[in-house]
């Protein structure tokens, strides 16, 4: 991406999670502040209703796979289904098709991208550390360690649910405000990964 822009794409994995997506969608219309989920597909299917306000408040999707599979150890047949599937179900869900998939464990071997690409498919993974939110560590403390690593063009990831699975994740919200305020302070602003990918199009 062109040097300069000054912004970071907030992103958010694992979801939707119920209350704990929705909790973060408060936040980040009460921020303007647009995201990119990356949604696992049995997780849309319970919660369908949390990907029309994702799309109806102007975020973007992106796929997960189906059960948050490593794969890694999938045969190119599995990858392709695993994609293919939560594709299907984010149409269902929301009308919406995504050309963005992040693999998760961050699997990224040649047989995983060839599969994508023959998907149509584009990678993003992350590019500050994680938060280890699963720790439960606190809002502050994930906050603190997201933004300690952050720089102009980066790509930060966060976790509204566990695999596609319920779990608490209550302290994302609150972090995601931190986060924000954080950004601002320092005069990043927050865009989707397409949005970002555009600019690395861009002269």
């Amino acid at each position: 991406m062109p040097a300069g822009r000054r912004v970071v794409a907030l992103t958010f994995d694992d979801g939707p999670n119920g209350r704990d997506t929705a909790a973060v969608l408060d936040v980040l219309a009460e921020e303007s502040v647009h995201a990119t989920f990356f949604v696992v597909g049995k997780a849309v299917e319970r919660d369908p209703e949390l990907l029309r306000r994702m799309v109806n408040e102007g975020h973007a999707l992106g796929n997960h796979t189906w059960s948050h599979a490593h794969l890694n150890i999938r045969t190119r047949e599995g990858i392709e289904r695993e994609v293919s599937r939560t594709e299907a179900a984010i149409e269902r869900a929301c009308g919406a098709q995504t050309k963005l998939v992040r693999p998760p464990f961050g699997a990224r071997s040649f047989g995983v991208l060839e599969a994508l690409r023959r998907l149509g498919l584009e990678c993003v993974l992350w590019s500050v550390p994680l938060a280890r939110e699963w720790d439960r560590p606190g809002a502050e403390t994930i906050a603190r360690r997201l933004l300690e690593r952050t720089v102009d063009g980066s790509i930060l990831a966060l976790h509204d649910g566990d695999r596609g699975e319920r779990a608490e994740r209550g302290a994302v919200a609150a972090a995601t405000r931190l986060v924000i305020d954080g950004l601002r302070a320092r005069g990043l602003r927050c865009v989707t990964v397409p949005e970002m990918l555009a600019f690395r199009e861009a002269p």
